[in-house]
């Protein structure tokens, strides 16, 4: 899959089967899927239309394994030249959502980022979706974030984090979190990487804290650059912290939603029960 990031997100159980776009596994609990790579039907159609066009083309694929949006924890959506209509973007989520009832119910965890995908698609999607095999096999809740306020709250229709639990483990699920002043939705630390990634890192800490979790548990997290020349300052952060674990610490360079954010983390933690 050319056209999306090699994210590092590893799928609970056994592998079972895959899809056009995506592997399938189960274990004892429930089953799962990870897509990557959806695109729109017409990438000739507007950015509002083709970010429908592909949401409605990951529920069509999982509707084909018997699951349906109601079943996604979280999305990946890479946006070609994201900051010239991440508005848009969020629009045609909202309007996405309405349809499904999602407000309602659950609204799944996310990262956005800018993307060039190499398919002339203005955006192209992935999805981690759970079902249960059985009553309270599997279920999901959303978490706040207890640093940030809810992304909701300006317009961004995403959970900052999800815990995914069955009787054998759990997972707390980060969405992409980036520096932002506490219990507001101001850029925090604006011009200064080193001030950036730290004011993310404690954001991230502070989910895994509530849940009972850290560093240590950790079990896939990608990182995002707005320029290369970030890397040393990154590397700077990982010295001062060597409880966090390097093998997680794999960066690639892109925008993020905002052009004064600098630095952008994606991170899961898991806990066998």
């Amino acid at each position: 899959m050319d056209n999306f990031p090699e994210i590092e997100f590893a799928l609970p159980g056994t592998v079972t089967g895959q899809t056009a776009h995506g592997v399938l596994s189960e274990d004892e609990w429930g089953r799962y899927a990870l897509l990557k790579g959806v695109a729109p039907s017409d990438v000739a159609a507007s950015p509002f239309h083709q970010t429908l066009s592909a949401f409605e083309n990951l529920e069509r694929e999982l509707k084909s394994i018997g699951m349906d949006f109601s079943s996604v924890v979280r999305t990946w959506l890479y946006a070609d030249h994201i900051l010239d209509w991440y508005a848009d973007l969020n629009r045609a989520r909202d309007t996405f959502f309405r349809s499904k009832d999602l407000y309602n119910h659950y609204i799944p965890a996310s990262t956005g980022i800018g993307w060039s995908n190499g398919s002339n698609a203005r955006i192209v999607m992935g999805a981690f979706a759970a079902q249960s095999k059985t009553p309270g096999g599997v279920t999901v809740e959303p978490l706040p974030s207890p640093l940030q306020c809810p992304a909701l709250e300006y317009g961004s229709s995403f959970s900052r984090a999800a815990e995914v639990r069955t009787p054998g483990w759990r997972r707390v699920i980060v969405s992409g979190t980036a520096s932002i002043a506490p219990q507001s939705h101001a850029v925090a630390h604006q011009d200064d990487i080193a001030a950036q990634i730290d004011c993310t890192m404690k954001a991230v800490a502070a989910i895994y804290e509530s849940r009972r979790l850290s560093w240590k548990d950790v079990t896939g997290a990608l990182i995002y650059l707005k320029d290369e020349s970030y890397q040393p300052v990154w590397e700077d952060w990982l010295a001062a912290h060597p409880d966090y674990p390097r093998a997680h610490a794999r960066t690639i360079v892109a925008d993020v939603c905002r052009p004064e954010w600098l630095f952008e983390i994606e991170s899961d933690a898991t806990q066998w029960i």
